[in-house]
């Protein structure tokens, strides 16, 4: 197959946040793809898409508890995973306007190594980069040469800074790091076509270098060798003992769905010493008991929302990619946005609690089908065409001992710290009985941490850090 030209791939990120930078490089070399280095300020991405948490803030300011906890350790445990060095500064945040003018002001030649330099000053040296002559030391260290202080009032750095922002914005972004694949055509939920893609985050990283791949050979997506690999293993073995997955979901959530999709290929994957136990559980009522928004997507920037919506349209594409090369064993992921938003659910989760084998069938009704499963009438009758005794299951789900069991489920993943679905657990058979790994009730939330997931069951350990905790640069596939 002949290779196409070499892609471009345009990273947008600011010197405040550690995402990225460590591993761009590794990625554009290996898809040889020429990889462009675009400043921007972090602040004002927040202020123009009127993000809650403030230009001045963090994301992580707007999360309950639980929630900040449960990414403050998923930083923690990514951090652990790809051996990144990182120290907490004494101060943080600080402004990082100064630094990003410089950034723009150095020759382009220069921006990799000085990027570099800020990332370690500020997340490993704990210097104090709103200081000028902080910042032009480091510059004189990363090899920049011939700069003074005026450099930090350069008219045309000022502006390139705001207009790199105001690009970023206008892609979509709803913060950073974002990735920028120019050549990618695709078509949108609207069904209009589209060139130039934009990803979100660290943890969306496969899907930049896969679509560079894709490009350099002149493939679709699917067809880009081992997908599964675009997304390392720390312990890509089989089983290590007998190990149980714990499942916490509820019908409600589109992630809960995606999570669900790939259950069957974790089962095939890890064969009979796997247990794979469903724990329905009411998402509303958890949210109310954490102090979470009742319906998550309503609280954030819109930017975000519509990233949101995207985000899912990339994972059903991965997640089908890497079905289709594995041997088609599961149907593919037909994601239907549904009608009615968001879906009351009680009703569909006594009902697979009374029958755990209509699982399946209820996920696809809301998340393939567009069935209103918050009508009883509705999912009586879906349930009948489906070949079940649809008034019968119903009359079992209005028992109380159906509607206690889902009440103490609920309660059981308050009491777990599960701050959002779909969430993990995963325990090893010990001669004491079935234990976890202890860190944070050893919950894994998202389904984008399934590579996680798929490591504890291999064998990989968790360790606790002296690490402090920061939002991570998306948090997306989750609700």
């Amino acid at each position: 197959m002949a290779r196409a030209a070499r892609p471009t791939l345009q990273f947008y990120y600011d010197s405040s946040l550690p995402g990225g930078a460590n591993s761009v490089e590794a990625l554009a070399r290996r898809t040889e793809a020429d990889l462009i280095w675009t400043p921007v300020l972090l602040g004002a991405i927040y202020r123009e898409t009127a993000a809650p948490q403030g230009a001045g803030g963090s994301a992580s300011d707007v999360f309950n508890p639980t929630k900040k906890r449960l990414t403050a350790r998923a930083t923690r445990r990514t951090l652990q995973r790809t051996g990144v060095e990182l120290n907490w500064p004494s101060v943080h945040p600080r402004s990082p306007v100064l630094a990003l003018r410089l950034l723009h002001a150095v020759p382009t030649a220069d921006r990799p190594a000085l990027s570099h330099a800020l990332f370690r000053a500020y997340w490993v040296d704990d210097r104090d980069i709103t200081s000028k002559d902080v910042l032009l030391d480091v510059a004189r260290r990363s090899g920049a040469s011939g700069l003074s202080e005026a450099v930090f009032d350069d008219k045309n750095a000022q502006d390139a800074l705001r207009a790199a922002t105001a690009e970023i914005i206008a892609r979509g972004a709803p913060g950073v790091p974002a990735f920028w694949v120019a050549g990618e055509k695709w078509v949108d939920e609207n069904g209009t076509a589209q060139q130039g893609r934009l990803y979100w985050g660290q943890d969306r990283m496969h899907f930049v270098e896969a679509s560079l791949l894709a490009l350099r050979r002149g493939c679709d997506y699917a067809q880009v060798p081992n997908l599964p690999a675009l997304q390392p293993r720390c312990a890509p073995g089989p089983a290590v003992g007998q190990k149980k997955v714990e499942f916490w979901f509820d019908f409600s959530s589109p992630w809960g769905f995606l999570g669900w999709t790939q259950l069957d290929r974790l089962r095939r994957q890890f064969g009979p010493d796997v247990e794979i136990v469903m724990k329905p559980f009411l998402l509303g009522a958890l949210f109310k008991a954490v102090g979470a928004p009742n319906v998550p997507m309503e609280a954030v920037s819109q930017a975000k929302r519509d990233y949101m919506r995207k985000d899912l349209g990339d994972w059903v594409r991965h997640w089908n990619g890497v079905n289709e090369q594995r041997g088609a064993h599961d149907k593919p992921v037909q994601f239907r946005w549904p009608s009615r938003f968001p879906l009351r659910t009680p009703t569909a989760l006594r009902c697979a609690i009374v029958d755990p084998f209509l699982t399946p069938l209820l996920f696809r009704a809301c998340w393939e089908r567009d069935v209103n499963v918050s009508d009883d009438k509705v999912l009586a009758e879906y349930l009948t065409t489906a070949g079940c005794d649809g008034a019968g299951l119903l009359k079992k789900a209005s028992s109380q001992a159906v509607k206690d069991a889902l009440r103490n489920n609920t309660q059981a993943a308050v009491d777990a710290g599960i701050c959002g679905v779909p969430s993990y657990r995963v325990f090893e058979k010990t001669h004491a009985g079935w234990v976890s790994d202890g860190v944070e009730g050893g919950v894994i939330w998202g389904q984008d941490e399934l590579v996680v997931v798929e490591d504890l069951v291999a064998g990989w350990k968790q360790q606790e850090s002296s690490v402090g905790g920061y939002d991570r640069p998306a948090a997306a596939s989750r609700m």
